[in-house]
């Protein structure tokens, strides 16, 4: 199954950095720990992730994001069984936007008035298609 959310961030640019870090090293843990992989996009403002793995595992996955802090106005975009898996490389992969790959997050949309929170499903399993590409 596939899963695709998008969130606002709460993240303060204080301690950002540090904090993603600690996210992807739990999400690495437990992923691995449950067969989940995915591949996370980030932005100052919001998330985008994708989840892949057998539903149940998907499904308690997001059941932790929901409840965790740093996240706020989840919108769950795609939820649907695959016959692959598109990110099967990584437990977690995370691509955020900085000055490297601003381009990149443009050209599927990504700007400050269109965040990856105002981005549909489609648009963001692409992003971060060509992301994973760039990272392989």
């Amino acid at each position: 199954m596939r899963l695709v959310y998008a969130s606002e961030s709460r993240l303060v640019e204080v301690n950002r950095r540090s904090e993603l870090a600690r996210m992807i090293a739990t999400a690495q843990r437990l992923n691995a720990d449950n067969h989940v992989t995915g591949f996370l996009l980030a932005t100052p403002r919001a998330f985008a992730q994708v989840l892949e793995g057998e539903a149940a595992n998907v499904a308690e996955t997001y059941g932790r994001i929901v409840v965790d802090p740093r996240h706020a106005n989840l919108r769950l975009l795609a939820q649907e069984p695959i016959e692959r898996r598109g990110f099967a490389d990584w437990s977690m992969a995370l691509s955020e936007q900085d000055e490297t790959n601003d381009f990149i997050f443009s050209l599927f949309g990504v700007s400050p008035e269109a965040d990856l929170y105002d981005q549909p499903a489609d648009t963001l399993l692409d992003l971060a298609g060509e992301l994973a590409g760039r990272i392989r």
